[in-house]
């Protein structure tokens, strides 16, 4: 089993010093939240008499014990042959399922920094912020009252600039991770067969080369593409070249 994404560097974009300073105390990420408790409790449903008899094991995974909108992204196959299907799934969850339901018709301006703050280990600290940032700025418009608390941390204009620059280069990063998933026909995380790496570590290095090529030939004319170099264009790519 492969993994060509995470080879070299992990999912997320963005300084190691940042995410630092995000949870400065190592002690608080390293600790569970809920403290573990012992096999036979936590996974495992006993007769009252005899205690050797097991009756049920619970999959804790399975069991939909997160928050609402863990599982608000998750869209059944059913819903997605047609567009009528997925009309019909959004309305019906609507009245079966109203608690998963509630995110999904939520204000997307209100659900993504949620979204966000528990996949950062994936997605990274740029996008969380970039999140906090646009929710601080249309504070007003999503219905709060008082101010909010994180338009005190607001960057400076210059350091504004520069998070933009960072968000933009994440996202040309997402974007690449997509379509190299489409063009190489891999899992979007990256995974194929130990028997089909050589070729498609081959066809890495040539979407790479024809990319650079491209890169170089419109970096002159526009100044504001997130990638411009070589540099640059290898520490978004999902794979050791």
């Amino acid at each position: 089993m492969v993994f060509a994404w995470d080879l070299v560097r992990p999912q997320f974009h963005a300084a190691l010093c940042l995410h630092s300073s995000i949870s400065p105390n190592k002690s608080l990420r390293n600790t569970s939240i809920i403290p573990p408790r012992p096999l036979q409790k936590k996974y495992l449903r006993l007769r009252r008499r005899p205690l050797s008899t097991i009756t049920a094991i619970i999959d804790w995974q399975s069991a939909s014990i997160e928050p609402a909108f863990w599982y608000s992204d998750e869209i059944p196959d059913f819903a997605t042959g047609d567009e009528i299907y997925a009309h019909a799934f959004n309305l019906c969850s609507q009245f079966h399922t109203p608690t998963v339901s509630g995110p999904r018709l939520m204000d997307e301006n209100l659900l993504r920094p949620f979204r966000y703050s528990y996949r950062m280990w994936k997605d990274g600290a740029v996008a969380l912020r970039h999140e906090l940032i646009e929710t601080a700025q249309r504070w007003k418009q999503l219905g709060f009252a008082g101010g909010c608390l994180f338009a005190l941390l607001l960057p400076s204009s210059k350091k504004l600039v520069d998070h933009e620059k960072e968000y933009r280069l994440f996202v040309a990063a997402q974007d690449l991770r997509r379509d190299l998933s489409g063009l190489l026909d891999t899992a979007t995380d990256g995974w194929v067969p130990p028997e089909e790496w050589e070729g498609t570590k081959a066809a890495h290095r040539r979407l790479f080369n024809g990319a650079l090529q491209e890169v170089l030939m419109t970096a002159k004319f526009d100044v504001d593409k997130p990638v411009t170099d070589e540099a640059i264009l290898g520490s978004i790519w999902p794979s050791d070249i």
